[in-house]
């Protein structure tokens, strides 16, 4: 009898054990699975060139984690002059983050990693009906989605309110109102402008900003198409007024980086900037007794009867890399950055205009002028970011307008020079361009 219930017992401890076994498997299989799918600390790493967004992925993880999805974000700024250097070099070796922000199409860079595979197609994964397909199209390449669009940029001359009410300044209507004023304020021991000219992106910028409002949309549309060239009267004047301009810049304004402009613009040692909205953020983080002060306005054109256009352009959008070691769990980060949640996160710690529709916007002026001057004032053609001349090599941005800008402002070419090397440097590969000097200069 002893013997018959030792036997039972040890049956039955014998199956508690193989049912315990096949439990202890059954949760090895699902950790290994959970590692596999998403990552050991379940941290997505994001890469970008905007620093101020850091708290913006602060926020992000926590609307995350409270959805129950468990995600640590690792944002790692870089600085802009060497983000796409350091953006490629990772993505090719495979040590990339999971996401990045990427440029806009069309242009080289963007194009490149796309079709080396290096950015991931997103169309089917992300639900992207609120975004308007006049966005989409700056990160849609052969008919598949490559970013989720993060923000829309306004370019244009901010302004020190104050410092314009004290000298009795109206907002210039042409641009030689605007040179009067920057004369008047010299005068009185203002410094007209802060330029940052050490950053040639930002000189870049300027020239193309100005370029909306001085050449026209039609004239750069004729640009475009082959009708014109950079050596026609109106190229070579944008060039000679920028370089007249420099005279109310700050003394030694080519040693100066973006950073020293908004200092300086944040605690009104200077009245004007050419800039972009984003760095409305940044000087009432500086200086938030600024915040009233600062207007902005587009750059006026020659004349009254011409209307003054806006610079503006989708800024960027966040890209899933190849490099990405938890798709499913970055596919969650991007999902969220699609929503009109995302986009009031966005605008209300950034103080830009996100690039998703249904936000809720912050009540700001100035913000709100930027939203309504890209609704009504943007120009519909323009050659600077978002433009076919930047989809070549040489391009007109990184190897024309930057050095070209610099080198002009230092005295090292004229402005008939510098537009000399834009066609030059275009012409070696856009075919518009290619016909119109084969058409009225090789006969």
């Amino acid at each position: 009898m002893a013997e018959a219930l030792e036997k039972l017992f040890k049956r039955e401890v014998d199956c508690k054990m193989r049912k315990l076994f096949s439990i202890l498997m059954i949760l090895s299989l699902l950790i290994t699975f959970g590692i596999l799918v998403f990552g050991e600390n379940q941290v997505i790493t994001i890469w970008s060139w905007r620093a101020q967004d850091a708290p913006v992925w602060q926020k992000v993880q926590q609307e995350l984690n409270a959805e129950g999805i468990n995600v640590t974000i690792k944002f790692t700024a870089f600085d802009p002059t060497q983000y796409d250097s350091k953006v490629n070099l990772a993505l090719q070796t495979g040590t990339g983050p999971d996401i990045v922000y990427s440029r806009r199409l069309p242009g080289s860079q963007t194009e490149s990693l796309i079709k080396t595979g290096l950015y991931l197609p997103l169309s089917g994964e992300i639900n992207f009906s609120y975004f308007p397909q006049s966005i989409l199209k700056s990160v849609t390449y052969n008919g598949k989605i490559y970013g989720v669009p993060f923000a829309v940029q306004v370019c244009g001359i901010f302004y020190n309110k104050a410092i314009y009410a004290k000298y009795n300044l109206s907002v210039p209507k042409t641009w030689d109102q605007l040179v009067e004023n920057a004369k008047i304020l010299k005068e009185h021991g203002v410094t007209p402008f802060f330029v940052s000219g050490k950053d040639g992106w930002s000189l870049a910028m300027q020239h193309a900003m100005c370029g909306v409002s001085i050449l026209g949309p039609e004239w750069i549309k004729q640009l475009t198409e082959g009708a014109t060239d950079f050596l026609a009267p109106k190229w070579v004047q944008l060039n000679t007024l920028l370089n007249d301009l420099k005279v109310y810049y700050q003394p030694g304004f080519l040693a100066n980086s973006t950073n020293d402009q908004d200092a300086a613009f944040a605690f009104g040692q200077a009245a004007m900037v050419f800039y972009g909205i984003w760095g409305y953020g940044t000087w009432i983080q500086l200086n938030p007794a600024i915040a009233n002060d600062v207007g902005y306005f587009m750059v006026p054109p020659l004349s009254t009867d011409q209307k003054p256009y806006a610079y503006s352009y989708m800024d960027g959008a966040f890209s899933l890399t190849s490099s990405c070691k938890n798709i499913p769990l970055a596919i969650k980060v991007l999902q969220f950055a699609a929503t009109p949640q995302f986009g009031t996160i966005f605008a209300n710690i950034t103080d830009n205009i996100p690039a998703v529709s249904g936000v809720t916007m912050p009540n700001i002026p100035i913000l709100n002028q930027a939203v309504e001057t890209y609704e009504k004032d943007s120009s519909p053609w323009v050659y600077w970011v978002g433009s076919v001349f930047v989809t070549g090599t040489p391009d007109l941005y990184n190897n024309v307008l930057t050095p070209g800008m610099q080198s002009m402002y230092a005295g090292k070419i004229t402005p008939y020079q510098f537009a000399q090397m834009a066609q030059q440097a275009i012409s070696q590969w856009y075919k518009p361009l290619q016909e119109f000097i084969a058409k009225h200069y090789n006969k």
